[in-house]
């Protein structure tokens, strides 16, 4: 078996979001997140604002992120770290964490797996 195996008997249609096309919704003041929702995760295309935080939180979701551009504070409450383009982290579900990013825009992708609890109350909103 290789990576990249198909079943020929394999059905159902891909979804694409372009550029752009993602709905921003407010998690907090100036968090922004643009969510892509799947049948078991989703993903966000995650903004903060410069001086603005993701405070430091927990679910019951497994979620990994990298940071696309912009520089943040990554923490778990205690202990925390710079993250850059191109670092990742993962939070384990029920895992403190949060993100605060310096004096430009931070980007990150973040995954989720089941998909985010509230995120379609939040789009809903």
């Amino acid at each position: 078996m290789t990576y990249f195996t198909r079943d020929a008997s394999a059905t159902g249609e891909l979804r694409i979001a372009k550029d752009g096309e993602l709905r921003g919704v407010a998690a907090a003041p100036g968090v922004t997140l643009h969510p892509f929702i799947g049948e078991g995760m989703n993903v966000n295309i995650v903004v903060i604002d410069p001086g603005c935080a993701a405070e430091v939180h927990t679910h019951d979701e497994e979620q990994m992120g990298y940071v696309v551009s912009g520089r943040c504070e990554f923490s778990d409450g205690t202990n925390a770290v710079e993250l850059g383009p191109g670092d990742m982290y993962h939070a384990a579900p029920g895992v403190p964490h949060g993100a605060k990013a310096f004096d430009e825009p931070c980007v990150i992708i973040d995954c989720f797996s089941p998909v985010r609890a509230g995120i379609r109350e939040l789009l809903e909103s």
